[in-house]
């Protein structure tokens, strides 16, 4: 077996784990001659369990010691931090339920009831969450009462393989990151903390760019209240990263303004309670009266604009162009008083926008004319079908599918890359993307949720780095206090069997130099007989 464990496995014993196997030649293969394990299987059976809940303990102090020697990158040391709060934690919420590990006290003693399911996950460390660590009040870190309690080393010895196994499994998943066994991540060129402290990087598990795939997977394996609160944000936090891409982009004051209007449009809609007829064609963002347009039709509707029509009003006349107030593609139409109308079978398709013109004729001769627009998508989302701000939170929705939302999210992070140069210089030459601005109404809008995708995403990845983080976090307190828990025992384990061996030594020498007083004695007795 890995490390300092070396019994003879039974012949009808299943072979060891992958994992396992690769543990190998752990930290204490190098002392296979040193001590044997039947000679720790003697130290440990003639232990009462006090001695072994004395011998099993670590502290606070020495775990973040050695934590501190290995390097970790300040998020990584700061969630090994939360792992001891979270063992203590735990260990008490058991209590409280009554099935779980008493906490044992100041000087040791535990009195712990583990439940039939509890008792199963404790006696298999790699079931158990804390692969049998277990804490006391006073935060030292020793093992479950099964473990500690075991006749047979084989017990403790599953253990420590067990934790070997976390870690080799804890490698393969994050290569990148902070790790144990003093494979601690540093920025390149640093020459020294100072203190054991000073500016650490992150590792790469906080920072390496994630893929579409990797988000989706993620994402596919989330509850739908977690999907749900990932797609939805404070306005104040929202507000302040918008700003953040106004600065990135290097916004001009108009077009921050414009895309600022746009935001605030969208959040008195919301207000307002009302809601505009986009289709997957045309964007219909004014709100003189409701309209919709879509590849061959169009509908307007202005009854609740002109609410007071008896006695005021004549008749409406109504027209569509290809420019405010032209009625190139649909003349002017007299529709009486209706407060509502269709036109079918039109061919808008190639249309960058239209317009709507309503005339409003009254009774006195007067005419009241109004103008509204219809901007094409050309296959990109609305705004107005995506984004929903109201209550204090900006929401979004995902679109077609989660994969087209961050594959959005990627092209518009791209533009970003692609209009500055390598020194972050806006570039506007030849051959190079040129910047988007927001000059108009329908690119501040395009701007706003090319930035909410950005933004959202951004908040998906924190969410799925936050995760990966903790897991590895978690993997590594495991298996580093295990580690040190391991190195005691085997520490003392020697020492006694080196002091056992001093004892044998000195109990030899005088016993022999007993028989060696008895012989020279009878030897002058011998000689005074002869005299």
């Amino acid at each position: 077996m890995p490390g300092l464990l070396n019994a003879p496995a039974p012949a009808s014993s299943p072979p060891p784990t992958a994992a396992m196997a690769a543990g190998r030649g752990g930290i204490w293969s190098s002392k296979r001659d040193v001590i044997t394990f039947d000679q720790l299987q003697k130290f440990w059976s003639e232990l009462p369990f006090q001695a072994r809940q004395e011998l099993l303990r670590i502290d606070k102090q020495t775990l973040f010691e050695q934590a501190r020697r290995n390097l970790y990158c300040s998020r990584c040391n700061g969630l090994l931090l939360e792992g001891f709060s979270q063992i203590v934690m735990y260990g008490k919420s058991l209590q409280q339920e009554g099935a779980g590990v008493h906490l044992s006290d100041r000087a040791g003693s535990a009195s712990r009831a583990l439940s039939d399911s509890e008792s199963d996950d404790a006696q298999d460390p790699l079931v158990h969450p804390w692969g049998g660590l277990a804490a006391t009040r006073d935060g030292i870190l020793t093992l479950v009462d099964y473990f500690i309690n075991a006749r047979s080393l084989k017990a403790l010895q599953n253990v420590f393989d067990s934790a070997r196994a976390r870690e080799h499994e804890r490698e393969l998943l994050y290569p990148d990151a902070c790790g144990g066994g003093g494979r601690g991540w540093i920025s390149q060129g640093m020459t020294n903390y100072g203190r054991g402290h000073g500016t650490r990087d992150t590792c790469a598990l906080h920072t390496a760019r994630l893929s579409c795939d990797t988000l989706v997977d993620f994402w596919s394996a989330l509850g739908e209240e977690t999907r749900t609160l990932l797609l939805r944000m404070k306005e104040e936090d929202f507000i302040e990263r918008l700003m953040y891409r106004f600065d990135s982009k290097r916004f001009c004051r108009d077009c921050r303004r414009n895309v600022i209007r746009e935001f605030k449009e969208l959040k008195e809609l919301k207000r307002m309670r009302r809601e505009l007829r986009c289709t997957s064609w045309f964007c219909v963002a004014d709100a003189a009266f409701q309209y919709e347009v879509s590849e061959d039709m169009v509908q307007a509707d202005w009854h609740q604009s002109f609410t007071d029509t008896v006695g005021t009003y004549h008749h409406f006349e109504w027209a569509i162009g290809t420019a405010e107030g032209k009625s190139d593609i649909l003349e002017f139409e007299d529709v009486g008083m209706n407060g509502k109308v269709q036109a079918s079978g039109l061919d808008l398709g190639g249309l960058s926008s239209c317009f709507i013109t309503l005339r409003a004729w009254k009774l006195d001769g007067r005419c009241t004319e109004l103008s509204v627009k219809a901007h094409a998508l050309k296959g990109k989302p609305c705004v107005h079908r995506r984004l929903m701000i109201g209550d204090g939170f900006v929401t979004i929705t995902k679109g077609e599918s989660i994969r087209s939302f961050f594959e959005h999210a990627e092209e518009a992070e791209e533009e970003d890359d692609d209009a500055m140069d390598k020194d972050g210089n806006e570039l506007d030459g030849d051959g190079a993307r040129p910047q988007k601005h927001a000059k108009s109404p329908e690119l501040a809008r395009e701007f706003l949720l090319d930035a909410a995708t950005v933004i959202f995403k951004e908040q998906v990845e924190k969410a799925f780095r936050e995760g990966t983080a903790r897991q590895n976090a978690h993997s590594i307190f495991v298996s580093l206090a295990l580690k040190l828990l391991e190195i005691v025992f085997i520490l003392l384990a020697k020492k006694s069997s080196q002091l056992r061996s001093r004892l044998n030594f000195l109990k030899k020498k005088k016993m022999k130099n007993v028989k060696k007083k008895r012989e020279e004695k009878e030897e002058n007795k011998r000689a005074r007989e002869k005299a």
